[in-house]
């Protein structure tokens, strides 16, 4: 049919039927690789399975070809179970808290080294070590084989653990806890597609640079209600596309929801548990829950 020429070896729609250009221009929703491997079987079927009459595809047909190619494009084209996608979704969300966690960390070594504070009130050293090691885990999570990723992850563990053995056991629950999780997460599950680490940029740059802008009032000061808005154009940008992939919003709520927590937890005894802690918690987890039920539906078995 002229349909397999058009779908991967054409670069032109001319000489095509109405209905055939159309499905040729709408499979450009999926990534060229994957047009070259299957474009020709698919324009084929759609060319099928389409009434003879028919001028051009069906709103149906048109809104299946957009969805299915944002999701190849989004990482979904592997056959990932619910529990595959939540283990990956989770390991996201605690890879976002712990970004969070290593910026603000950096930013009294970073506001030193600038010469904005004292280089003994920022902690230089001590600071650029613990974010560091935190940066560490990242790129292990990401690029390091599973067992060496994992083992990055508890050796960061044990050393939070030590810094804080001489606190109270509940900040056990705090860094140690959350990193021992990840471990086992990346331990045994399916690594996170790397278009996720735009994500782990901007919270580790948007913390970074928040913290920066409480430290002195110029030249960041101005920064500081542009990234409250940045905050919340992500979290719209990752429920929007949920339709497409459920997991970055339900990372999103869980890095929310242990934001809030872990705090009240492991300072449980002067805490006050009140909006400032209620709320990023109360939404956080009811994404995470509702992103969860979206997932269930997008996954494939």
């Amino acid at each position: 049919m002229t349909g397999a020429s058009g779908a991967s070896g054409m670069t032109g729609s001319s000489g095509m039927t109405g209905s055939e250009r159309g499905y040729w221009w709408l499979l450009h929703a999926y990534p060229a690789w994957y047009r070259r491997a299957r474009g020709d079987e698919m324009l084929d079927t759609l060319l099928a399975a389409a009434p003879d009459d028919q001028a051009w595809p069906s709103l149906r047909d048109a809104w299946a070809l957009i969805l299915g190619g944002l999701r190849v494009r989004a990482g979904l084209s592997r056959r990932l179970t619910t529990r595959a996608g939540l283990r990956q979704a989770v390991s996201l969300g605690i890879m976002l808290w712990l970004a969070g966690q290593a910026g603000s960390i950096m930013s009294s070594p970073v506001a030193a080294w600038l010469g904005w504070i004292p280089v003994s009130y920022g902690w230089a050293g001590h600071g650029a070590f613990w974010g560091l090691l935190v940066l560490a885990v990242a790129v292990a999570a990401w690029f390091a084989p599973r067992p060496v990723a994992a083992t990055v992850a508890m050796a960061a563990a044990a050393a939070f653990g030590f810094q804080v053995r001489n606190d109270s056991l509940w900040s056990l629950l705090g860094a140690p806890a959350i990193l021992t999780a990840l471990a086992l997460l990346v331990a045994g599950g399916e690594r996170m597609p790397r278009s996720w680490l735009w994500l782990l940029g901007m919270e580790f740059a948007g913390k970074t640079l928040m913290m920066l802008s409480g430290w002195v009032h110029e030249p960041l000061y101005f920064l500081s209600g542009a990234l409250n808005d940045l905050s919340w154009i992500v979290l719209a940008a990752v429920v929007l596309w949920a339709v497409v992939d459920a997991r970055p919003a339900i990372a999103l709520g869980v890095s929310a929801a242990l934001g809030r927590a872990i705090p009240f937890v492991t300072s449980w005894y002067y805490s006050e548990f009140g909006h400032v802690y209620f709320w990023p918690l109360a939404w956080g987890a009811a994404l995470a829950l509702v992103m969860t039920l979206r997932l269930r539906r997008q996954a494939v078995l």
